[in-house]
């Protein structure tokens, strides 16, 4: 088992207690300002579970659990859809989302077997 926490992210490698962990950090947030948000990487999904696509889940997460979406993500999807075709949000502009919705709300991001990510071209995960 293998558990990392840095300003709020839980990386959960090779932890066969993961959902404990989750459900005691839910527990703990319940009745406070806090959210909690999770994704788990499978083997199986890998070629689905792109980066971009991790980050558009936990911010669907988080998103869902405020009373009051702030004005930089309403505006980032926005702008997102005034481009050509109106492509997803890219990477940039979902961290731009996290931060502005971490910066008024505790939050703590799990992000459980990242070891079965699938690989990049150029070797990372």
């Amino acid at each position: 088992m293998y558990l990392y926490a840095n300003k709020g992210v839980i990386w959960l490698i090779s932890c066969d207690n993961s959902s404990l962990v989750i459900d005691k950090l839910c527990d703990e947030a319940a009745g406070e300002d806090t959210a909690v948000t999770c994704f788990y990487f499978d083997f199986a999904s890998r070629n689905e579970q792109s980066p971009t696509n991790m980050l558009g889940s936990l911010l669907r997460q988080l998103v869902s659990g405020l009373e009051e979406i702030p004005e930089a993500v309403v505006q980032g999807f926005r702008d997102e859809k005034k481009v050509i075709g109106g492509r997803g949000l890219q990477v940039p502009g979902i961290l731009r989302m996290f931060q502005a919705i971490t910066a008024r709300k505790r939050t703590f991001i799990c992000v459980d077997a990242i070891d079965e990510c699938a690989r990049t071209s150029n070797g990372s995960s």
